[in-house]
């Protein structure tokens, strides 16, 4: 028996000698856990990830509530910042394109170069991706989880870039549990603002944004040596360099925020000492650029500590929740100003804080690491936290630091429960840490007149940038004083921006313009009738109206969405196109670089006889219809009323005094078996569905790529047109902006004077409904309009 289970045993070594010595080139050897996933070391081209460091619990200690917080977020995922495109990724893709004579299918671990396409192109840089949207939406609904006594904050402040504010807005709709509960506030990103904005390093003239790249390359250099030799031995026609090697290995993270996965990530093209390279030398630029080894990093985040010290110390408050989004450079100092992440921390000078960042070797036991603050959406948290019933610890409030989840012990504060501190001691760490690093405008060098070294936008919704303060208009749910004051500021901004009403001026504009650009909301059909998409009290029988247009719902009950959307392509049809969409197609045909955008989904656009070559329809259209098994079948601009005879109670016609019985919730719905309903005349399988984009769906990112490379590649834009909607809020927002970087003059056309936010000196706003105004703006051009939309005298 004993010989047998010998016997045995010595079988089950020799096994697992074999497993080792055939294992004996790899990172790992049989009792290990060993794991590294690159994607947790890519510093600022990280996706968001929690690396629970330390691994404290996230939850609120023990008898403990939260009862105020505060966040500092970096945008969400993007295609790629300006600078790494320029500097790696388009250079080593360009590279890639041109050596087309290397047969890639044959070089080991980089064989899937053979057929691999680019992820990017130069319009999309900067821009969000699908990823980044996801992962903002999904931290608002994680904060809703987090917080559930706290109430949804009625503001979230950003700065005004377009990644930042889109960042928001999909944050937003994660966090919120009603439309239009959250207003958001866009600070201008001004280079004279002091530290009164949430980019203040930009008025920071002692701040340069290339701090750090000398001593990056010094380590670039070294660690990329071995790796591009061992490439160079693959494919040496390539002559891979080391920006090749650090681009690539960037692509890793990019790719992955844009597809869902990279080749580059492969462990097998770089190891994980490769990726240790690629984090250390990314923590090099970080601690000179934005960290401990740059003296002004300090000044430059103490405003943001200072203004949410304030907040959560305070007995009242305006919101329970405060959620701000910046750019990658403000939450690393806002660290540097907290202590957090010393590497000197537990001795040593921090006047040789440089020390600890060598340049010749990897730190390992460094504290500073970006890839643990800076992931795309990396966020810094305070919170206040009342404890009644915590063991050991005196009932009273105390304040804690979360980075990406992850409490961190602050310095010298340390006498709650968990990582917490007391309301004394957390007063007493922020006074420490406004002696090391107050004086911003004298540790900035400032230059400039009304600079400030305090951050007020929190509290004083009208301070800081005046006339650049843009509030998004939306319906909100506030008491009349709030109401008041907002419009009080609204009427300061128009007041400031002074926009331009004379349609004489306007005639003489557009009769020289070019290359024109529209984006029409749905004021333009408004005048045609239409009852609104989600109709009153946002119930379509009893259903809200939203739920209905997913993809998820057609699956469940794709009878009930196709009434739902046959009844909309009914009332779409019986509509007319009005004088506002004639007096667009009619510029059209005179001006042949004159391209609109809509996000109407009725058709009258089309109808109206407007070019299809100069009209995109962002969200589809209701008259057209596609396979839902994307077989590829489209049938655009189908007038059949009903879509088929099953169908037919959807296209009835009733007097305006009696209800449509499809619309009464107490009839009940039509029984239509799914065999009677529209199926795809290619595949033979799937279901037919509108044309038009659901919730949940991504836009065409063709079509998208067109209008960006449109307006970006094609010389100067004269006029950008915003009719029926706002030009502050998207995606109007981000057309125009990129209009105006193109010299393109802004006119909005809409009954509401808010909509005017935003608007510059130069720019116009008309007051006014889309029917009734335009035919008059583009007389000169178009000629004469009568009341019916034809042309009677060009």
């Amino acid at each position: 028996m004993g010989g047998s289970n010998c016997n045995r045993l010595s079988g089950w070594l020799r096994r697992g000698l074999l497993f080792t010595l055939a294992h004996a080139g790899s990172a790992t050897l049989l009792y290990s856990t060993y794991q590294f996933n690159p994607l947790e070391h890519l510093g600022g081209v990280a996706p968001y990830f929690e690396s629970r460091d330390p691994p404290t619990s996230p939850s609120v200690p023990r008898g403990c509530t939260a009862v105020r917080a505060a966040y500092l977020n970096r945008h969400a995922a993007i295609f790629a910042n300006d600078f790494d495109y320029e500097e790696y990724l388009e250079p080593f893709i360009s590279k890639l394109a041109n050596h087309t004579g290397i047969d890639w299918s044959h070089v080991p671990t980089l064989n899937f170069l053979s057929d691999w396409t680019a992820p990017i192109t130069d319009a999309e840089r900067e821009l969000l991706t699908r990823v980044g949207k996801l992962e903002a939406a999904q931290l608002g609904v994680t904060l809703s989880f987090r917080y559930p006594n706290l109430k949804v904050p009625g503001h979230i402040w950003t700065s005004s870039a377009e990644r930042t504010e889109k960042s928001t807005q999909s944050l937003v709709r994660g966090l919120e549990m009603d439309d239009n509960e959250i207003r958001v506030i866009s600070v201008y990103e001004s280079a004279k603002s002091g530290a009164n904005s949430l980019t203040p390093y930009k008025s920071c003239p002692a701040y340069s944004s290339s701090a750090g790249s000398d001593q990056q390359s010094v380590f670039i250099n070294k660690f990329t040596a071995p790796i591009a030799a061992r490439l160079n031995k693959l494919a040496p026609a390539f002559n891979f360099t080391a920006n090749d090697v650090y681009g690539m290995m960037e692509l890793c993270g990019y790719e992955s925020v844009i597809r869902g996965s990279s080749p580059f990530c492969d462990l097998e093209l770089f190891s994980p000492d490769d990726w240790l390279g690629w984090e250390y030398a990314a923590d090099i630029q970080y601690h000179y650029n934005v960290g401990y080894g740059n003296p002004v990093t300090g000044a430059v985040g103490l405003p943001w500590l200072n203004a949410t010290a304030g907040l959560l110390l305070s007995d009242h408050s305006a919101e329970d929740l405060y959620v701000s989004f910046t750019h990658r450079e403000l939450p690393p100092m806002v660290a540097v100003a907290m202590g957090l992440f010393n590497n000197s921390a537990w001795g040593g000078s921090e006047r040789a804080i440089n020390d600890t960042m060598p340049l010749d070797r990897i730190n390992y036991s460094r504290a500073w690491k970006s890839s643990l603050l800076l992931p795309f959406l990396g966020n810094i948290a305070v919170e206040r936290l009342n404890c009644t019933d915590a063991p050991g610890f005196d009932d009273g409030d105390y304040y804690r630091v979360l980075v990406n989840s992850a409490p961190q012990p602050l310095p010298d504060c340390a006498d709650g429960p968990g990582t917490s501190c007391s309301r004394d001691g957390f007063e007493r760490y922020v006074q420490d840490r406004s002696d090391l690093f107050r004086g911003y405008s004298e540790k900035c060098g400032v230059d400039y007149d009304n600079s400030t070294d305090v951050l007020s936008i929190y509290t004083d919704l009208a301070s800081g940038n005046g006339p650049h303060l843009l509030i998004t208009p939306r319906s909100i749910k506030c008491p009349s004083c709030h109401l008041a004051s907002h419009s009080l500021l609204f009427h300061a901004l128009r007041v400031a921006m002074a926009p331009k009403t004379s349609i004489a001026e306007f005639r003489k504009l557009v009769s020289s313009s070019n290359r024109i650009l529209a984006l029409c909301g749905a004021g333009l059909s408004a005048a045609s009738g239409l009852p609104t998409f989600r109709g009153a009290g946002g119930l379509w029988r009893n259903h809200e109206s939203t739920s209905l247009a997913t993809p998820e719902a057609f699956e469940a009950d794709p009878a009930l969405v196709w009434l739902f959307y046959a009844w909309r392509k009914h009332m779409a049809l019986r509509a007319q196109p009005n004088r506002g969409h004639y007096a667009l197609a009619e510029l059209a045909k005179k001006k042949e670089n004159f391209i609109c955008l809509t996000q109407n989904v009725d058709g009258l656009s089309p109808r109206a006889g407007h070019p299809d070559a100069q009209l995109r329809l962002l969200h589809g259209s209701i008259l057209d219809v596609k396979c839902f098994n994307e077989c590829g079948y489209l049938d655009r601009h189908n007038l059949t009323d009903p879509p088929c005879a099953a169908l037919a109670p959807a296209s009835e016609d009733y007097p305006v005094d009696r209800t449509l019985p499809l619309l009464d919730p107490n009839v009940a719905v039509p029984k239509i078996d799914i065999k009677d309903l529209p199926h795809c005349p290619r595949c033979k399988t799937g279901l037919l569905r509108p044309g038009v984009v659901w919730f949940g769906e991504g836009l065409d990112e063709d079509m998208l790529m067109g209008v960006d490379n449109w307006i970006m590649g094609g010389g100067r834009v004269d006029l950008m047109l915003v009719i029926g909607t706002a030009a502050a809020v998207y995606p109007a927002a981000r057309y125009t902006r990129q209009a105006q970087r193109k010299g393109a003059t802004v006119v909005v056309v809409n009954p509401d004077p808010d909509s005017a936010n935003g608007l510059r000196n130069g720019d116009f706003f008309f007051q006014g409904s889309a029917d009734e105004i335009l035919p008059k703006l583009f007389e000169d051009v178009i000629g004469k309009m009568d009341k019916k939309g034809k042309i009677v005298e060009a």
